[in-house]
């Protein structure tokens, strides 16, 4: 079977969200994302992890296009960049009620 080049395209985009999305803190942070705007302080206090470390993953979600930022000030506010995304990968639409 030969595949067309929108299908591998399709495939890639697909790997590389699972990959994005391929670790329990970041799957978190995702979870925290879609309800609401934060900053990475908002982020860290809630995921209960250090700013640093949040930090880090935020920059790997935001360089792979599914978060953005905005500055308001001297703080950065985060969000999901395209909420449709989130259904592309079902462990995203599984958040919590109550994340603590």
């Amino acid at each position: 079977m030969q595949m067309d080049t929108t299908t591998i395209d399709l495939a890639e985009e697909q790997a590389a969200l699972c990959r994005a999305v391929g670790n329990a803190r970041r799957l978190v942070i995702l979870w925290m994302l879609s309800r609401e705007e934060l900053s990475v302080n908002e982020i860290a206090l809630g995921a209960g992890s250090t700013v640093q470390n949040i930090s880090q993953h935020l920059s790997l979600l935001k360089k792979a296009g599914i978060i953005t930022a905005r500055r308001s000030g001297q703080t950065i506010y985060y969000q999901i960049a395209d909420h449709a995304c989130l259904r592309q990968c079902p462990a995203l639409l599984r958040a919590p009620d109550r994340l603590e």
